[in-house]
């Protein structure tokens, strides 16, 4: 393998990481750095983790209880929307190292 199959594999895993960590802490300072990390494919990221957040939550609605009977928030769409925004910010940043692999492999081809 290598050593830019690596870079990208490392690239594409910090993004998910901090991706994930934004979830967790609730910190928008991990998003904005996932953000920032997989642009332009991130500000696509950005709005498509917050589609999925209403779809999250009004489809979620409909099928599962709001709160608890305690009256507590349930677990399932906080944890849901950490996975969706995780794979969201996931697929930006394979979607730029595919882009930025394809816009190479072009730079380098001999001019037909």
């Amino acid at each position: 393998m290598s050593a830019s199959r690596w870079v990208a594999g490392c690239y594409v895993a910090v993004v998910g990481l901090l991706a994930g960590l934004g979830g967790l802490t609730e910190n928008g300072r991990f998003y904005l750095a996932a953000i920032v990390l997989t642009l332009p494919a991130g500000l696509l990221a950005f709005l498509a983790v917050h589609l999925a957040r209403g779809l999250l939550t009004g489809i979620g609605t409909l099928v599962a209880n709001t709160l608890l009977p305690d009256g507590s928030d349930p677990a399932w769409p906080a944890t849901a929307g950490i996975v969706a925004n995780t794979l969201l910010f996931t697929a930006a940043a394979v979607g730029s190292v595919l882009h930025y692999d394809h816009l190479a492999r072009r730079r380098r081809a001999p001019p037909a």
